[in-house]
């Protein structure tokens, strides 16, 4: 005896469209976009910078600077084709076909409008950042921006010692306190480290 099984039929996917795209507001989005990675980029090319500097006790390369603001910049374009391949998912998952009410089935279709939006703005900031990293001028003003801002950092930060320094050195009962110091220093954290 030969028993069939049967098959459901497979429910055709949803045909879903978005309307025609607002490329104003993607202009704007990636204009915004830039915006935030060039300062993502600026912070992180001055970290760089400070730490080549005070850890690796490296010299300012301009060139060497720059091609760290390419790779970091070409790590952003990556994570926004990421970010729209994503996008492209979660749009595939709304024309699976599960049993929807009419209000479900707007509601997908909104989503899935907001979701085009939002895969075709993350395509066009990647392919953006991807055409800043052939741009000599961005780069070299990048480069400078980061400079001046490790520069800020690093000055500040010695005008903050200094004054702490220089506080200590005006205090008035500094003299007379010199004494009962070096004897703590002598007595109690020299035996200490000799531990």
């Amino acid at each position: 005896m030969v028993v069939t099984r049967f098959r459901r039929a497979a429910r055709p996917a949803l045909a879903l469209s978005s309307p025609p795209l607002d490329h104003g507001v993607i202009q704007r989005a990636v204009d915004e976009g830039v915006l935030i990675m060039r300062l993502a980029l600026t912070m992180a090319t001055k970290n760089h910078i400070i730490v080549e500097a005070l850890r690796e006790d490296r010299s300012f390369d301009e060139e060497a600077v720059g091609g760290f603001v390419r790779r970091e910049l070409r790590a952003l374009a990556l994570e926004q084709v990421g970010y729209a391949n994503r996008m492209r998912i979660e749009m595939r998952s709304l024309t699976r076909p599960p049993r929807r009410s009419a209000s479900k089935l707007e509601d997908a279709r909104t989503q899935f409008s907001m979701l085009t939006q939002r895969r075709v703005t993350y395509s066009a900031l990647s392919s953006e950042l991807d055409r800043l990293t052939r741009d000599e001028r961005f780069v070299a003003d990048a480069v400078e921006a980061a400079r001046a801002a490790a520069w800020d950092d690093l000055a500040g930060a010695l005008t903050s010692h200094l004054d702490r320094v220089a506080a200590v050195l005006l205090d008035p009962n500094y003299a007379a306190e010199r004494g009962e110091r070096m004897r703590a220093v002598r007595y109690i954290d020299l035996p200490r480290l000799a531990r």
